[in-house]
């Protein structure tokens, strides 16, 4: 039985910080250097240009719970996209990670010769990986959906092309999203169906000269989009790139000034309507592959009394998506916020047969209940961390990744985490440090919102859960990365044993 050094041999309570009494079995620790350890960190967050920044932080050992540096760990914050955390926890929970979803093409009426004489539907449950980061091109499934069809001789079809998203409710933005300023990737709208992960990838090529024409090339050429390019190219500066995509419209105004002579780079704005975006796109899918379409790309929403299910009519063909642990590895590395709500709504369908936000958090809220968390005392606005409603603490972000780290999912939990140094949205920060190899960790980011959450081994291999929370900050976020990344690797080369060398 561990029994504590008495506390005042180990007095680590400084103005909002409250550390652990050390165990008695830990009596190599040097209360000198941990008092030394607290008061550093205390100092640096008590910096004059973060006066205005209300901290929440939690460093505790995942060995034993000790806790070593606290500061307002039990109040609740702004997660950004920390929000990701209890989204994908829950969905590996609930889902599984070797869940996939199934995407079923179908047709009405009849194959006669060479003629299919009805509509072509796919009815979506939500796959997100129509996508180059899973296929070589984002229009492969379609491109096989065709091949099929000319398998079975079909060279026309006389009906439309129509997408059923009757899976999930109709609603495509989370709550407290900014809804003037949807136009970038991070904002892309969700739905049952997906294709290109809901937006466009534009390669902006700029001409040798200024007398030259600018080149925009998207990854997906559709007539579902507009460009319209107001851009301006200069003899030097910088490329600056605005675009606006009005809401519920699809013309996208590019603006702004592209250097001559400087290196192709990418911009992605949204579309809206996925379902629209996915069924016209395989209309000209199927027709670029010799296949004529007399019909539409039509949605189902707007087809009066449209109320089917897949196995009403003939199959053509399932697709079979990659499995949850995938995407849930791009989710977190990447930071792909459609993702993060994809898997709610699906949570929702999975368990109530019907895909809405409400019952996706329901299920959050009842896989999260084992490890500590009440659903009273976060706030579950949307899955990504977008919406600035979501409030949660420190203490509870914690509490996830160390029920995650004592389940069977383990190792598909701390894989979908950045690697500092490595890969995701940490590839390029701590690099030549200690951190670098080391922290797992998810970073979140909004205007005046910074967080960094996850796990990272000390100096002498003490493994910690660890969670940095900054609200209210007025300077810009790369200071706040400084500031946390000097926290991290203080904690990170800090040796709870005593220098032995020479012994």
């Amino acid at each position: 039985m561990k029994t504590s050094i008495p506390i005042c041999l180990f007095p680590l309570v400084v103005t909002g910080i409250v550390a652990s009494a050390v165990p008695a079995d830990r009596d190599f620790v040097s209360a000198e250097s941990r008092n030394a350890l607290v008061a550093a960190i205390d100092e640096r967050l008590a910096a004059p240009e973060f006066s205005n920044t209300h901290w929440g932080v939690l460093f505790e050992s995942l060995e034993d719970g000790e806790v070593w540096y606290a500061k307002n760990a039990d109040r609740n914050f702004i997660p950004a996209s920390n929000q990701k955390i209890p989204t994908a926890a829950a969905a590996l929970l609930s889902l599984g990670p070797d869940f996939v979803y199934k995407t079923p093409l179908v047709h009405t009426g009849r194959i006669e010769g060479s003629v299919l004489d009805g509509d072509l539907v796919v009815f979506g449950t939500g796959d997100p990986t129509l996508y180059e980061r899973f296929h070589q091109d984002s229009r492969d499934v379609f491109r096989e959906w065709a091949g099929i069809l000319r398998d079975m001789g079909v060279e026309r079809i006389t009906g439309d092309i129509i997408g059923d998203d009757s899976a999930w409710e109709g609603r495509h933005v989370g709550a407290g999203w900014p809804h003037n300023s949807l136009t970038p990737w991070y904002y892309a709208e969700y739905g049952p169906l997906q294709f290109n992960e809901n937006y466009v990838d534009l390669r902006f090529y700029p001409p040798e000269t200024v007398d030259g024409d600018l080149e925009i090339v998207p990854n997906v050429d559709s007539d579902y989009f507009t460009l319209v390019d107001e851009i301006e190219v200069v003899e030097e500066g910088r490329n600056s790139i605005g675009m606006n995509r009005p809401v519920l419209s699809n013309t996208i105004t590019l603006s702004g000034t592209v250097v001559a002579g400087s290196s192709p780079f990418e911009r992605t704005p949204t579309i809206t309507n996925p379902t629209l975006f996915y069924v016209t796109v395989l209309k000209e899918v199927l027709e670029t592959e010799g296949i004529a379409v007399d019909g539409n790309p039509v949605d189902c929403d707007n087809i009066e009394g449209w109320s089917h299910q897949p196995d009403e009519f003939p199959r053509l063909a399932t697709h079979v998506s990659p499995p949850l642990k995938e995407i849930v590895r791009l989710l977190m590395k990447r930071s792909q916020n459609m993702y993060a709500e994809t898997l709610v709504l699906t949570m929702g369908w999975k368990e109530n047969g019907f895909g809405t936000f409400a019952g996706g958090r329901s299920v959050v809220g009842e896989q999260l209940e084992p490890f500590g968390l009440d659903p009273g005392e976060f706030r579950f606005s949307d899955g990504s961390g977008l919406s600035r409603h979501n409030l949660i603490s420190p203490a509870a972000i914690n509490r996830i990744n160390r029920g995650m780290w004592d389940s069977d999912l383990r190792e598909v939990w701390l894989d979908s985490f950045p690697l500092a140094g490595a890969d995701g949205t940490l590839g390029r920060r701590m690099r030549g440090t200690a951190m670098e190899g080391n922290v797992r960790a998810k970073t979140g980011t909004l205007s005046a919102v910074r967080a960094l959450s996850g796990y990272l081994t000390s100096a002498d291999g003490e493994k910690l859960l660890f969670s940095i929370i900054a609200n209210g900050h007025l300077t810009g976020p790369r200071a706040v990365d400084s500031l946390v990344e000097a926290v991290l690797d203080q904690v990170a080369t800090f040796e709870t044993r005593p220098d032995t060398a020479g012994n």
